[in-house]
């Protein structure tokens, strides 16, 4: 289903953990910098609800990123991820080590990324998501694209579709 997009998010059964990008995809992908070059991001409350009842859950939660700024640590920090690897761009490598962490197993993660960085990443893992703003390769590469674009509330429609199997699978 490369680069699809249905009604129903085509969840690996059972999904086992969430792996988030941050840069566009918990984020819009815009960086804001004061003139003493002071960097400041814009993160959507309505991710990080999903983000946070996913923990308050129980399930696992990881983000993978280049990024190793300050703000990126102290929002997987508010949000209560889990697994927190920032300044690695070889995301194959770290979604590996993750998963070795954890003991999960690759097809029953999914992955939600936007960049090139992010294909070893979503071709690896059960359910690689795309968000909607996502690179024109990215989306065509993705098991799945969201409605939404990414830091407008991408991540929540991944985290409403878990939650929701969740629900099933515990009635």
């Amino acid at each position: 289903m490369t680069g699809a997009q249905a009604d129903r998010v085509p969840l690996p059964d059972p999904v086992r953990i969430l792996l988030l990008d941050i840069d566009g995809v918990l984020t819009d992908g815009g960086m804001y910098f004061s003139a003493e070059g002071q960097a400041m991001k814009r993160f959507d409350v309505k991710d990080g609800l999903g983000v946070v009842r996913l923990a308050e859950l129980g399930f696992p939660t990881a983000v993978v990123s280049g990024d190793r700024s300050a703000i990126s640590a102290a929002r997987c920090d508010v949000l209560r991820i889990g697994h927190v690897v920032l300044g690695r761009m070889d995301k194959e490598t770290a979604v590996n080590e993750v998963l070795e962490m954890t003991g999960i197993a690759a097809e029953s993660a999914v992955y939600i990324g936007d960049d090139i960085t992010d294909l070893p990443a979503l071709h690896m893992v059960g359910l690689g998501v795309a968000v909607a703003d996502a690179v024109d390769v990215v989306r065509e590469q993705a098991d799945w694209v969201t409605r939404r674009p990414g830091g407008h509330g991408a991540v929540r429609e991944i985290c409403d579709a878990i939650i929701e199997q969740i629900a099933r699978r515990e009635s």
